[in-house]
């Protein structure tokens, strides 16, 4: 008969993407026992969110990162805005303040920034982080919260915490076992988006095609990186969209006939949704 591991920490934290990573590093500053899992085997590999704003910078230096997190990000970019590729440029925004002491937007790499955080973690002897272990249920009562969490190799842990903190985004398991909704809007559009390295353009700002027949956005990254969001008419499938000859005929007036590396490439709908409520 197999014996159910326990452990007890202070904080549990569900989810190592950048806000529970970055949650995690502040708990060890402040000496705070800590548990973070993950489901995912590490941290991402494709390229996800690309921008950082001067506040979440600000955020890096209060947990001594800033400095390692600015290597792999392209400062203080704006937007130029075209009225279509290879046409002309009839608007500029280039924002020059810093309020907080950094650019007010910079571009990055997500795999990179997690990295760098996963990294920070190793500065505390209070933080445990554990990949590819799953939180299956919890309960909470006046004392805390009981987790019970399944590890890579299927065994269950219960743990036993203070506080339990939702780091598991947008579909959030701990969201939906508390029965909180999401409220907000989703947009009807669809929009492709292909990330590419061994880039040799070097123009670092972003580019908006405003073209009504189809609208482009291009946005610069680190280390030779760009991203292309095209929106998607409404009869184009997602399969059609990804297809390789479609994505070169797309790519074409913005790449030419030169050969370009793709990284990644997935169909998206923007959601502006929220929890309905937080503690």
């Amino acid at each position: 008969m197999t014996t159910l591991k326990r452990i007890n920490t202070q904080v549990l934290v569900i989810g190592a993407g950048p806000t529970g990573l970055t949650l995690a590093n502040l708990l060890g500053q402040a000496d705070v026992d800590t548990l973070i899992i993950d489901r995912k085997p590490g941290t991402v590999t494709e390229p996800r969110a690309v921008s950082i704003d001067d506040e979440s910078l600000r955020t890096m230096q209060a947990i001594g990162l800033d400095a390692a997190v600015l290597r792999d990000v392209v400062p203080g970019y704006g937007v130029h805005y075209y009225t279509r590729p290879g046409g002309r440029c009839f608007g500029k925004v280039e924002p020059t303040g810093k309020l907080y002491g950094f650019p007010k937007r910079n571009a990055f790499r997500q795999p990179l920034f997690e990295n760098t955080l996963r990294m920070g973690l190793e500065r505390f002897a209070s933080l445990t982080a554990r990949f590819s272990h799953e939180l299956v249920e919890f309960s909470q009562d006046q004392h805390g919260v009981c987790a019970r969490i399944r590890d890579a190799e299927g065994q269950m842990i219960e743990v036993h915490a203070a506080y339990l903190v939702a780091c598991d985004g947008g579909r959030s398991p701990v969201r939906k076992q508390l029965r909180i909704e999401m409220v907000g809007s989703s947009f009807s559009s669809r929009w492709l988006v292909v990330d590419t390295d061994q880039d040799d353009d070097p123009f670092w700002q972003t580019r908006v095609y405003c073209d009504a027949r189809r609208p482009v956005v291009e946005v610069p990254g680190p280390h030779r990186t760009r991203r292309f969001e095209f929106l998607l008419k409404p009869d184009e499938t997602d399969e059609q969209a990804l297809d390789e000859t479609h994505l070169q005929t797309l790519l074409r007036p913005f790449k030419g006939d030169a050969p370009v590396s793709l990284v990644r490439k997935t169909v998206y709908t923007f959601h502006a949704r929220v929890a309905e409520r937080w503690q």
